[in-house]
C-alpha cells in the first residue's frame, strides 16, 4: 500500500465541495432561465412588438404598472406575468388568492381584479381592441381549477390565439402603438 498525503485528501475534498456548489448554482440558474425563456417565447409567438415594465396613464390622473403590453394583429394584449411556486388557489371574485408552500399559506391579491384596471387604462388610450391575460409560470400549479381569465404559460397561446385573427388594418395598429409609445414611461 502507499501512503496518502493528508494535504492531497484536503485538496480532493475541496474540489468535490466546489463541484457540488457549482452544480447547485448551475441548476438554479437553468431553472430560472427556463421560465424566462418560456415567457420570451410566449411573447414572440403572440406579438409583433412588446413593451415591458412600463407605466401608463390610468385616465384619472394616475398611472398603472404593466408587465407587458403586446402589439398583435388583433389589437393589444396586457400581459401580467406571475411567477409563484407551490399550490395556488383563487377565483374570479375572491379578493385574495392563496399560495401553499410546504404547508405554509401565503395570501396575495387577486391579479384578475388588478388586470381589469390595466385593461381599462390601455383601452382609454387607443381605439383598437384590448384584452388582458394573467399568466402563471409552470413553477406553480392550480390543483383545482385555474380561474377564468388566468392561464398557465404553456396554455396561453392556445387560449388567446383567436384574438390574433382577423387581423386589424395596419394603420389602426400603427397609430395605437405609436400613441402608447409616446405616453409609456419605463419602469424598473
Amino acid at each position: 500500500m502507499f501512503a496518502v498525503n493528508q494535504s492531497m485528501v484536503y485538496i480532493v475534498i475541496a474540489v468535490a465541495v466546489v463541484a457540488v456548489v457549482l452544480a447547485v448554482i448551475a441548476s438554479i440558474i437553468l431553472r430560472r432561465t427556463k421560465h424566462q425563456r418560456a415567457i420570451k417565447k410566449l411573447i414572440n409567438d403572440l406579438s409583433r412588438d412588446c413593451l415591458r415594465n412600463i407605466f401608463l396613464p390610468d385616465g384619472i390622473d394616475g398611472e398603472v404598472w404593466v408587465d407587458g403590453l403586446l402589439l398583435t394583429d388583433g389589437g393589444l394584449i396586457v400581459l401580467d406575468i406571475r411567477d409563484y411556486t407551490g399550490n395556488l388557489f383563487g377565483g374570479t371574485v375572491i379578493n385574495e388568492w392563496t399560495q401553499l408552500i410546504g404547508g405554509r399559506s401565503h395570501k396575495f391579491s387577486n391579479p384578475l381584479m388588478e388586470m381589469t384596471t390595466r385593461v381599462q387604462a390601455v383601452q382609454s388610450l387607443v381605439e383598437v381592441p384590448v384584452i388582458g391575460c394573467v399568466v402563471f409560470t409552470c413553477r406553480g400549479r392550480f390543483p383545482k381549477n385555474i380561474p377564468e381569465g388566468a392561464s398557465m404559460i404553456d396554455e396561453t397561446f392556445d387560449q388567446h390565439s383567436h384574438f390574433l385573427r382577423p387581423a386589424l388594418p395596419e394603420p389602426s395598429l400603427e397609430k395605437a402603438w405609436a400613441h402608447i409609445a409616446t405616453v409609456a414611461k419605463e419602469g424598473l
